[in-house]
């Protein structure tokens, strides 16, 4: 879009307005001139009306009236004198032949004895063009009526005159403007436009960095606030750097501080990680390895057993041995990765077999295993063997929580935004309040020495999570407990690293 500069634009606003102010009140002035014409043109008919009535018309000396009217009548005037006798008819120009004419104002006049004007032309306001006019008189003697006087004055001097004053009308108007012109651009450059430009500058100092020291914006009292404003709009600015500076230092000094307190803090987690694992490592293969070395040191000693005692201790340190193998391999579990299979799973048929298994193998003794699927379920994609391992090892637990005549119950339902989520509930002893944080760690159960690794939970995590999914406890001793794992299958699915058993 093409812009124009402030001082063009103030100049020719003042201008257009200006000259519609100058045309208005010409326009009105010409008006008020030429009326003031036109009635003095027909006062001046008046008086020779008057003038002929009076000297001729009374005495009967209707000719030398006429050759009164032809003298002093303005050039192209025409009329018609007529009494009860006859009727005369002249002009004023020689060379014109006067014709006999019958006008509808001369028998109106001669009816109501009343002077009459019509003025011929166009008018279109505010202009008006004029061709002429006619005033019909009534001729007295004595008090009456004994005649009447028709004369047709043309208007072309004063229509040449209008003309000459609608040229001097503009030619004023246009001087007037192009002075206005002149000196408005000066006095506009000087007292606006300048300061102006000056804000201008002031504003590309800002942007700079500085404020300058010039105070010198002229007269004009909007300028001069709007400089103050500036003025105080850059101190305050000023003022919300160094304010924002010091802020900033502050805030990269509490990161620094933040930062090595993250550092300490992993480290720690470390160490404490560290420490857990080498706690729960020495725990639980300390347990077998004791067990192992007493049957070593009885061996030692050289006591005499029969081939059945000694079939026992052996059995028993094969049975020890193979203890801490299974701890080893879980806990490589945990902390090795292996490739997925990654397939699309229809979780109801999963659980189907799963509880299949479960009861075929009949560990669950006097305990019930139901299941309750929910129809119309989603497929998630996942590995079906790791997630068989994570239902199988939620039903274990569950059953050792669960006494006798227990129930376990495995259901399916689908969440609100569509995912699929599995349930494990039993009703058994619960899960203490204060352990609660507690289970998903490694190495952490509740149960006796040597019937738990306390890798089973979080092992079931982590595959969990593989699968972009989520598990979670709800418990309440004495109650039973539930674990909830949810797929959410209408969202992008994460695939990491699986963990096989």
């Amino acid at each position: 879009m093409r812009q124009i500069g402030l001082r063009v634009e103030i100049l020719f606003n003042i201008l257009f307005l200006t000259a519609v102010a100058m045309f208005l009140i010409g326009i009105i002035a010409f008006k008020v001139t030429e009326r003031f014409a036109l009635q003095g043109k027909i006062e001046g008919v008046e008086s020779i009306i008057a003038a002929f009535d009076s000297l001729y018309a009374k005495e009967g000396n209707l000719e030398g009236g006429i050759n009164f009217l032809k003298d002093v009548l303005e050039p192209g005037a025409w009329g018609v004198v007529a009494d009860d006798q006859k009727r005369s008819v002249f002009h004023t120009d020689s060379g014109q032949t006067p014709v006999s004419i019958t006008d509808p104002l001369v028998i109106e006049v001669m009816k109501t004895g009343r002077q009459t004007v019509d003025v011929e032309g166009i008018n279109l306001p505010p202009f008006s063009f004029y061709k002429g006019f006619k005033i019909v008189s009534p001729l007295k003697k004595g008090g009456i009526r004994k005649g009447v006087i028709l004369i047709y004055q043309p208007l072309t001097s004063l229509e040449e005159n209008l003309v000459l004053g609608r040229r001097l009308i503009a030619i004023s108007i246009i001087l007037d403007l192009i002075v206005i012109a002149f000196f408005g651009f000066y006095i506009l450059s000087r007292r606006v436009v300048r300061p102006v430009h000056k804000l201008i500058k002031t504003t590309e100092e800002i942007a700079r960095g500085k404020f300058p020291s010039e105070k010198d914006l002229g007269g004009v009292k909007e300028v001069n606030q709007l400089y103050e404003a500036l003025k105080k709009m850059y101190d305050e600015i000023e003022a919300s750097k160094l304010k924002l500076k010091e802020n900033l230092e502050a805030i990269e000094e509490s990161n620094r501080a933040l930062l090595r307190a993250q550092r300490e803090l992993v480290a720690s987690e470390k160490l404490a990680s560290l420490g857990k694992l080498a706690a729960g490592v020495a725990h639980e293969i300390g347990n077998p390895l004791s067990a192992i070395s007493g049957y070593v040191e009885v061996l030692k000693k050289g006591y005499i057993f029969d081939d059945e005692k000694k079939t026992e201790f052996l059995t028993n340190i094969q049975r020890e041995v193979e203890r801490m193998d299974r701890i080893i391999r879980t806990l490589l579990d945990y902390s090795r990765p292996k490739d997925l299979e990654l397939k699309k799973v229809e979780v109801n048929d999963l659980i189907g077999r799963v509880v299949d298994i479960i009861k075929t193998q009949g560990i669950l003794k006097n305990i019930e295993l139901k299941s309750e699927l929910f129809n119309g379920l989603m497929h998630i994609e996942a590995d079906p063997h790791q997630l068989s391992q994570v239902i199988i090892n939620l039903i274990l637990n569950a059953k050792d929580a669960v006494s006798k005549d227990g129930v376990i119950t495995v259901s399916t339902s689908r969440t609100l935004n569509g995912g699929v989520e599995i349930t494990v509930k039993d009703n058994g002893t619960g899960i203490p309040k204060e352990v609660m944080d507690k289970i998903f760690d490694p190495f952490f159960t509740t149960k006796e020495p040597g019937k738990g690794t306390g890798l089973g939970l979080s092992v079931s995590q982590r595959i969990v999570q593989t699968f972009n999914g989520n598990i979670s406890v709800e418990s309440e001793p004495g109650k039973g407990t539930i674990f909830k794992i949810v797929f959410p299958v209408d969202e992008a699915r994460r695939h990491g690293e699986g963990f096989s058993n």
